[in-house]
């Protein structure tokens, strides 16, 4: 399904001036005007891989818009093999996993605390504003608009709070929802560049554009990293990365992160263009290719690895393979590769251009892109749009 990335929140500048001067609404109606059903929480957009809130900072209840929702399969999968202590190249990944999941989480939960429980303070046509609120050192609101059936835009903003500054606008996105409140198709974009620097407890660094289909067979999130660190101290990346998420508990992932490798020389940190595929209960495998840190310059490690389903290593192999197609030499090499599951004997190499997108043949849906930008939600107090 296409979407038009083109919308702005009428009226916006008009309420902002209303609600500054007393003269704001507030609704007493209740908070079911459906409004709730196609706001952001981080279980529609995350990654995982083995599903372990630790681990990977994936969803939990506590990052769920509606507080009496029992966990879905778009949360932890609590399984035995998800906390378990895992290999240093399946960590490498979920360490990735989650430091995307936290900047997703700290972009989206004033989102939830804003609408869980509250009603909107303001209301005007199809325009709904939770808000301004405080937390922590910063001011918060929320607006959505609903301008079709099932279709929401909406704008997070923040500002230091106790200070007569301009809000800034730190995330963006819009759904058109299917089957379930807040799963459907959409996309959405997050300035953490601009929210660290409203938010003294945000790290991360960087914007994250983030594309999303939930469908009958599983659920595609795609992302593109611009300028993004986890911290201002580590050296951003720019890329694409990707899941698929199938509705037999298969993940399949795309990623691009910085991390030392095992086996490296020292503790520099190497770029990891990685394929992680993993089956809950069953076991899972990457491929990795490893350049920069103390990788030489011209060349690239191969490293793919096996796990079983207790994450235990049963496979690894290591090849230094000189990037201009020269043969490649074996490094080291441990375990059976007829240890991996059968399902995952073959290599699955993701492009050395970490910004190439990666296809992906069980991808159950279609035309899934981060968009290019970050939805552009000016206020406009001259049409009607």
């Amino acid at each position: 399904m296409k979407l038009n990335r083109t919308f702005s929140l009428t009226t916006l500048s008009v309420i902002t001036l209303a609600l500054m001067s007393g003269c704001g609404s507030r609704s007493n109606s209740s908070n079911t005007d459906d409004y709730a059903a196609g706001a952001p929480e981080l279980a529609a957009v995350q990654m995982r891989l083995t599903g372990d809130e630790t681990t990977e900072a994936v969803a939990t209840d506590e990052d769920s818009i509606d507080p009496t929702t029992v966990a879905s399969d778009e949360l932890a999968v609590v399984t035995d093999d998800a906390g378990a202590l895992g290999t240093p190249d399946l960590n490498g990944a979920r360490e990735a996993i989650r430091d995307l999941n936290q900047a997703l989480r700290n972009g989206l939960k004033s989102v939830v605390a804003l609408v869980r429980t509250t009603e909107p303070t303001y209301k005007l046509g199809d325009l709904r504003m939770w808000g301004p609120v405080t937390r922590g050192a910063t001011e918060f609101r929320f607006f959505m608009r609903k301008p079709g059936p099932h279709r929401f835009q909406w704008r997070l903003d923040a500002r230091p709070a106790g200070v007569a500054l301009a809000y800034s606008r730190v995330a963006a996105g819009e759904i058109v929802v299917g089957l379930r409140a807040r799963r459907g198709t959409g996309f959405a974009g997050f300035d953490l560049s601009t929210l660290s620097s409203v938010d003294p407890q945000v790290t991360a660094q960087g914007q994250i554009l983030a594309g999303f289909a939930h469908g009958p067979l599983g659920t595609t999130v795609a992302f593109g990293l611009k300028n993004f660190t986890r911290d201002a101290a580590v050296e951003p990346i720019d890329a694409l990365v990707q899941e698929v998420h199938l509705v037999n508990d298969v993940n399949r992932l795309r990623l691009a992160y910085r991390g030392n490798v095992e086996g490296t020389a020292t503790s520099a940190e190497e770029l990891v263009l990685a394929r992680v595929r993993h089956t809950v209960g069953v076991g899972g495998r990457s491929d990795m290719l490893v350049t920069e840190g103390d990788v030489p310059t011209g060349h690239a490690w191969v490293v793919s690895q096996c796990w079983d389903k207790a994450l235990g290593q049963t496979y690894r192999i290591v090849r230094d393979c000189p990037l201009d197609g020269a043969t490649c030499t074996e490094i080291s090499a441990t375990g059976d590769p007829l240890a991996c599951d059968a399902n995952l004997r073959l290599p699955e190499l993701p492009p050395i251009d970490p910004s190439q997108s990666m296809p992906d043949a069980q991808d159950p849906n279609t035309d899934v892109a981060p968009p290019a930008a970050i939805p552009d939600v000016a206020g406009d107090t001259t049409s009607a749009s």
